[in-house]
């Protein structure tokens, strides 16, 4: 009896080890720029990071519009960062996605760049935002 208790324990010790192992964090959502009114229209747009480019490298959005960007690193851990804003850094890697919310109420070029060390062509990893 006590080695089909300890047969059980074992085993549900290792299920629930398993199904923790399959739940993904959800993004991280990093909000950039003035706070959005909350009747604000939202444009979903998916970016892909990878060596030393961002796909893609220019996101068009009407103003006055929360622009959710999605990020998705392909290789190694990168960074999008918006240059009009400090401290405005998110960080992603292959295995864990962030997400990036801007809301920009003014037309404009806004650049944003990868602020994580990536390798030697870390300096031309650069996009645009551009708000009609």
């Amino acid at each position: 009896m006590r080695r089909f208790l300890v047969l059980i324990s074992f085993l549900l010790t290792a299920q629930l080890t398993v199904a923790a192992e399959d739940k993904v964090a959800p993004p991280k959502v990093t909000k950039i720029g003035d706070p959005a009114p909350a009747d604000a229209p939202v444009k979903d747009i998916e970016v892909t990071a990878k060596k030393y480019e961002f796909a893609p490298a220019v996101i068009e959005a009407p103003a006055r519009s929360v622009v959710r960007v999605h990020l998705k690193a392909v290789d190694r851990e990168h960074g999008f960062e918006m240059k009009a804003f400090k401290n405005s850094c998110v960080k992603f890697n292959p295995k864990e996605t962030a997400t990036a919310e801007i809301y920009m109420d003014k037309p404009g070029e806004y650049e944003f760049h990868c602020c994580n060390f990536c390798g030697l062509g870390h300096g031309k990893m650069k996009g645009k935002l551009v708000i009609k």
